[in-house]
C-alpha cells in the first residue's frame, strides 16, 4: 500500500512488454517512473527473454534525468496472466498479450529518435493516469 493524500492505496504497475524485455521496454520503463502519477510503477518483461539488458538501454538513458531509474536485472519472461494494472506492447506482435495497449514504435533503430518517441509515450501515459 502506498499514501496518496494520505489515504492509503494499492500500489499500481504498468507492466512494458517488448521481444525482449531487454531495450524498448526498459527505456519506457524509466521514462514513466521519472513521470509517474503518486502510487504508480513500472516493470519490465518480454515474450522471449534475451539474456542481459541490452547495451541500447544504458546509452540512450545516459546524461538524462532518469537514467538512475533504468532497471539493469535481467530480462523476465511475461507472467501469464500478467500481474499488472495496465500492460503495454512495444513492438510486439499484435495480440500477443490479450487486452494490452500496443505500441507500434514509428523507429526500429535504437538511436536519439525512438528514445524520444518513448520519451514521450510514456510521459504521455503518466499523465493520462494521473489523478
Amino acid at each position: 500500500m502506498v499514501t496518496v493524500d494520505g489515504a492509503e492505496a494499492k500500489a499500481r504497475t504498468v507492466l512494458f512488454v517488448c521481444p525482449h524485455g531487454a531495450g524498448k521496454s526498459r527505456i519506457a520503463a524509466a521514462w514513466f517512473t521519472g513521470a509517474a502519477p503518486p502510487g504508480w510503477t513500472a516493470t519490465t518483461a518480454g515474450l522471449e527473454p534475451q539474456q542481459q539488458v541490452s547495451t541500447h538501454a544504458p546509452r540512450l538513458l545516459a546524461g538524462t534525468e532518469v537514467e538512475d531509474l533504468l532497471d539493469l536485472e535481467l530480462p523476465r519472461t511475461v507472467p501469464a496472466p500478467p500481474d499488472a494494472d495496465l500492460v503495454v506492447t512495444i513492438d510486439c506482435r499484435p495480440g500477443a498479450i490479450p487486452g494490452a495497449t500496443e505500441w507500434h514504435l514509428q523507429r526500429q533503430h535504437f538511436d536519439e529518435h525512438m528514445n524520444a518517441e518513448l520519451k514521450e509515450r510514456a510521459q504521455r501515459l503518466a499523465r493520462e493516469l494521473a489523478p
